[in-house]
Parts: structure tokens; sequence; C-alpha cells
């Protein structure tokens, strides 16, 4: 593991945590924390991170609602995706032109190659961003390397709190260069241990969730392999992509039914409908941690008016494609 006054890290798989009946920091939390911390007091960042008000929206599904001005004001202008199968662009902004000093772990030997940079417009604690393969440029579209690399990485915390989340294409991605976001959100989710329906063999889905989708648990495979659990996580990933369906992905930690711990791990996957050109952030944007529950609102009117039904109504419209698609998704699987 690395000294904190490093940026190079690495880690076998004798560190990786697969339950965590005492949350606390790793080794790995506490350096990327650390890091983040830093980026923060100098400077860095856009912004220092403040969460105006937060609250839980009344109502079924105990919505998390969090007010971020400093983001609505100065994040970067998102860029203009049009396609799922979009190129990676290199005269618009890309991650080979962050400085040095926003990029706080090197997980390639001092390469730059694959790095964790801080998020310069963070919506929550500790936000960063893992970029996989940086310096080949490649769009953002999920890469099995990168799956595989940030399953890994979220193993190495000890806080049920960290969560990994990505946008893809034409699904609220603001940058066309592959990233996944990391941040850590204190809060217990719904979708932490939600129940859910066995659709087929090691794929579940979200039966009584507005943003319905679907589910893979790292328990439902044998030793909890996690080579088996990203080769099925990328095969529906790969589908969804190669039939131009938009997508997002959240990872967290779980609870099983009737467990006091957190014992498993969860991938929910979104199939979403397709969304176009710049993206309006100036209130509530169904992207995936929306899907996920957690609510980042950008101005003040919407924070006091936005009503559980509406959030509702958003995200089933947002999943609508799921209904289409379950059925050939359990035949293909069969």
């Amino acid at each position: 593991m690395a000294e904190l006054t490093s940026k190079i890290f690495n880690y076998k798989q004798e560190d990786f945590i697969f339950e965590i009946k005492e949350p606390g920091e790793s080794e790995f939390d506490r350096l990327l924390i650390e890091k983040w911390k830093h980026a923060e007091d100098n400077n860095i960042l856009r912004y220092k991170l403040v969460i105006n008000k937060e609250k839980r929206l009344s109502g079924k599904y105990n919505f998390l609602m969090q007010l971020n001005l400093d983001r609505a004001q100065n994040r970067r202008t998102p860029e203009n995706i049009t396609s799922i199968k979009q190129p990676f662009d290199p005269t618009r902004f890309n991650f080979t032109k962050i400085p040095e000093e926003e990029i706080i772990i090197d997980l390639s030997n001092g390469q730059g190659n694959d790095v964790i940079a801080v998020n310069v417009s963070p919506f929550a604690y500790g936000h960063v961003l893992f970029l996989s393969d940086r310096l080949k440029c490649l769009p953002q579209v999920l890469t099995k390397r990168s799956l595989a690399q940030i399953i890994q990485l979220f193993l190495l915390s000890r806080s049920p709190h960290l969560r990994a989340v990505f946008n893809g294409l034409c699904a609220y991605a603001s940058v066309n260069h592959l990233h996944w976001h990391f941040y850590y959100l204190k809060h217990e989710m719904l979708l932490e241990e939600i129940e859910l329906e066995c659709l087929t063999n090691q794929v579940y889905i979200l039966k009584d969730y507005p943003a319905r989708g679907f589910c893979l648990k790292l328990s439902s495979f044998p030793d909890k392999n996690l080579e088996n659990f990203v080769t099925k996580i990328f095969f529906i990933m790969e589908w969804l992509q190669n039939n131009e369906v938009a997508h997002n992905i959240a990872i967290t930690r779980a609870k099983s039914p009737g467990q006091t711990f957190y014992d498993d791990v969860r991938v929910y996957i979104w199939a979403t409908k397709i969304s176009t050109g710049i993206k309006d952030t100036s209130a509530f944007v169904p992207a995936v941690s929306e899907s996920f529950g957690l609510l980042c609102i950008r101005n003040q009117e919407a924070y006091e008016t936005l009503t559980e039904e509406e959030v509702i109504k958003c995200l089933e419209e947002v999943t609508e494609p799921f209904h289409a698609l379950c059925p050939k998704l359990k035949a293909l699987l069969n």
C-alpha cells in the first residue's frame, strides 16, 4: 500500500474487504480522504463542498435531497453528447488535460494511466473520479477492465458509505472520456437492502421502485468469485451498448435479508431513455445518483417545492425502456 506522501498506490487481493461488520476507514479510505481534503484546503477544487440544505423527501421511498448551489453555479459546462457511440474528441475537454495537482492517486506505478483525480465540482464528500486507461483516450463506454478495477477499488474500502457510479453516453454523462465517480454518502439508502425479484440465474430486478432496473449481487456468485461477477455484469452492459440503449450503473454495499451488517455488494444497472444535447443542470437531473435515491438539487425553488410524486414520475419515465428490455434480457440469459 502507499504512503500518504506518495501518489503511487498498490494493492493485492488480500486487501479486499467482503464484509463490513465494524465500519471504519481502511488504508485506502484514509489515503483517499486525506488527499481529497488536501485538494479542498488548497483550492484545487472550484469550491469548498457545502451542502446548503438536505432533507428526506416525505413519502414511500425516502429519497434524500441535497441542495448544492456552488455546483450549479461553478461546474464546467457539460459536453454536447448526441450519440451512444460518439467517439472521443481530443479537441474537447478530457482528462488528459487536467493539471497534475488534480491527480491524487496513481494506480499504474507512476505512469499516469490508471489514476484517481478529484472532481473539481464535487456534490459529495470525498468526490473523486477513477480514470481507467486515461492515456488511451477512450470514450465514455464501459470497458470490462474498468469495471473489474472499480469493483476491486470498491472492495478496498471499509466504509459502507462509499458509492461508485457511472453515467453513460446519452444518460447524463457530462464528459466523453472514460470515467467513474466515487463518493462517500453518509446516509443509509433504500437500495442497500430493498427487496429484489429474481429475473433469472444471478440477475435480479427492482420490483417496487420507480427507477426500474436490474441488479446483480456478489453473494449470488459461488465463493463471491469476482471474475464471474464482473463477466456477468459486463455481458449485460455490452449488450445494452451494442443495442444502443443508454444506461447507468451504481455500486453500493448491501445487507442480505435479515442481516445486521454489510455482507454483500450490489451493482444496479438502469437502462434509460436517450437524452441528447448539453445537459440542463439548473434543477433536478435524473442521472445515476438520482436513480439510486440521492437527488442533487441545484436551486432553492426546486428544493422547497419538489414532491415525491414528481420524482416518481420522472424516474419512471427515464427508465421506461426497462419494460421492453426485461423479457429480451431474460431470454438472452437463459
